[in-house]
């Protein structure tokens, strides 16, 4: 399909001076902006990612690829839609007791989330328990709607993790 055919040309990387916004050109979704930070109010990275997509999306020249009926198009299937994944790294021992995330995994699925390893899909899980959550759902969905879900679904795990 002629992905990375133009590796290494026209591509970069930018990360701010607090390491918690990193933007990737040339990337398999061709563009890839993230957004973290610590603790565990979600809107403060939400607003920080709107405000940076404003900014990008007045460059001259870029252009997202959008669809009405499908929303964001990019090369990876996954993103089709929003093209937002929303995460956390939250540490569950109790739930990773056994060295896995078969646990979190079964709580975690009829609550629309996905549980990896804290370096990304097929990753192991932290040493002290910690993984990445984030919602199933890309397409059909609303980017509050993500937040709401990972919110929400949080709030249920760790009420399992506490028990």
């Amino acid at each position: 399909a002629g992905i990375a055919k133009d590796w290494a040309y026209g591509r970069g990387c930018y990360v701010s001076a607090d390491r918690q916004f990193i933007i990737w050109v040339g990337e398999e979704d061709h563009l890839r902006i993230m957004c973290m930070k610590k603790g565990a109010v979600l809107n403060d990275v939400f607003d920080r990612l709107e405000k940076a997509l404003q900014v990008v999306s007045d460059i001259d020249g870029i252009d997202f690829a959008l669809s009405e009926s499908y929303g964001v198009v990019t090369s990876c299937p996954s993103n089709l839609g929003t093209g937002m994944r929303a995460s956390v790294h939250v540490a569950i021992p109790n739930l990773t007791s056994d060295g896995t995330d078969t646990r979190a995994k079964e709580i975690a699925k009829p609550l629309g989330l996905s549980v990896r390893g804290v370096g990304g899909e097929h990753t192991p899980i932290g040493a002290d328990g910690t993984v990445d959550i984030s919602p199933n759902s890309r397409l059909f969905i609303k980017e509050g709607e993500i937040i709401e879900a990972l919110y929400k679904g949080l709030q249920a795990l760790m009420a399992e993790e506490n028990q």
